[in-house]
């Protein structure tokens, strides 16, 4: 199928797939399947990538059961987005990548362990962190905002993994971000993980 055709299909589903129920949700899922998801994350076609994250973004918007999507055939969704991360060099495609793990990241321990393995590799939440592009940022610690909510059961275990890696610092580096967005998740995210201590100890 000619990439634009391909765009402009994904497109359609993503607006489509956006604010709509759960009981929908699952019917178009079901015809799309993950497989096809996948090959759509990855397809060579960067704006095809792009609406691809966008439309899982909107698919695994809401409950549980939504976010339970990218777990389905052993991850595969979730592996294609976690590649894109590492590689993509489109900021709309990392911004949507990062903004799917984001909502995954509300979802339940499975999902939120799910999505730390994917942000650890080779680092990739530092770099996001680290962009330019103050929309990849937002999305990034908005992520983080997600894993390190306290009044989820495994956010001490995960702040523990997240300042070993440097995020508490990092975030402090951007209290005072140009972009206010991305300024007001830092100071929440750091809120939440200096509940579990400062980590000097």
């Amino acid at each position: 199928m000619e990439s634009t055709l391909r765009v402009n299909a994904v497109w359609a589903l993503r607006n489509l797939t956006f604010l709509i129920d759960n009981r929908c949700k699952g019917g178009i899922f079901l015809e799309l399947t993950a497989s096809a998801l996948t090959s759509l994350i990855g397809d060579p076609e960067p704006s095809v990538q792009e609406q691809a994250l966008a439309l899982v973004r909107n698919l695994v918007d809401g409950c549980i059961d939504s976010v339970d999507y990218v777990m389905l055939e052993d991850g595969h969704i979730l592996h294609a987005i976690g590649w894109q991360l590492q590689t993509a060099s489109k900021p709309e495609v990392l911004i949507q990548g990062m903004y799917v793990l984001s909502n995954v990241a509300s979802g339940n321990e499975f999902h939120k362990e799910a999505v730390m393995h994917q942000i650890l590799l080779q680092s990739v939440i530092i770099k996001h962190l680290q962009n330019n592009d103050s929309r990849l940022r937002t999305a990034a610690v908005w992520a983080l905002v997600n894993l390190t909510f306290p009044g989820s059961p495994g956010s001490h275990g995960r702040v523990i993994k997240l300042r070993n890696t440097g995020i508490t610092s990092q975030l402090k580096n951007m209290v005072n971000d140009p972009c206010l967005d991305v300024k007001l998740r830092v100071r929440a995210a750091l809120g939440q993980i200096m509940t579990f201590g400062d980590g000097s100890t």
